[in-house]
C-alpha cells in the first residue's frame, strides 16, 4: 500500500518565496530581485487626473449620478463626497445597498458586460466624481 506524507502548504509557500527572492533577475543590470522592485505606475495620480478618456464631474447634493436601467457605459470613481446606491424591486420598494465615499468605485458592472445599470446612484453631499 502507498504511504501518506503530510505537507504544511503554508511553510512550502514561504520556502518558495524565499527561494524566489534569493535569485537575481538576469534582465536587470543592477541585479535587483524581482520582489524588491517598486511599481512605477501611480494609481492615485491617474485617478486624480482628467484626460481624453476620463473626465471629472462636479455634482451637487441629492443629484442622481445614474439611474437603474440607464446604459452602463462607464466606471466612476469618487474623489470627494458621498454617494448612496439604491435598488428598486418590481413592487416599487427601494432599498439602500451601499453608502460610498472618497476612494470608492461605482458602476463597475459594465466591466462584467452588464448592458444596463442595475442600481441608482445619488449623491448625498456635493461630490467630485471621475467618470
Amino acid at each position: 500500500m502507498g504511504s501518506t506524507i503530510a505537507v504544511d502548504l503554508r511553510l512550502a509557500g514561504v520556502k518558495a518565496m524565499e527561494a524566489a527572492a534569493a535569485r537575481a533577475w538576469q534582465g536587470n543590470a543592477t541585479s535587483k530581485t524581482r520582489l524588491e522592485e517598486k511599481p512605477t505606475f501611480d494609481a492615485q495620480a491617474f485617478l486624480d487626473s482628467a484626460g481624453v478618456a476620463r473626465k471629472v464631474v462636479e455634482y451637487g447634493s441629492n443629484v442622481t449620478v445614474y439611474a437603474q436601467g440607464d446604459p452602463a457605459t462607464s466606471v466612476l470613481y469618487i474623489q470627494n463626497g458621498s454617494v448612496k446606491v439604491t435598488v428598486v424591486n418590481e413592487a416599487g420598494k427601494e432599498a439602500v445597498v451601499a453608502i460610498l465615499g472618497r476612494g470608492d468605485f461605482l458602476g463597475e458592472g459594465c466591466l462584467a458586460g452588464q448592458p444596463l445599470r442595475v442600481n441608482t446612484a445619488t449623491t448625498i453631499t456635493s461630490s467630485t466624481i471621475l467618470v
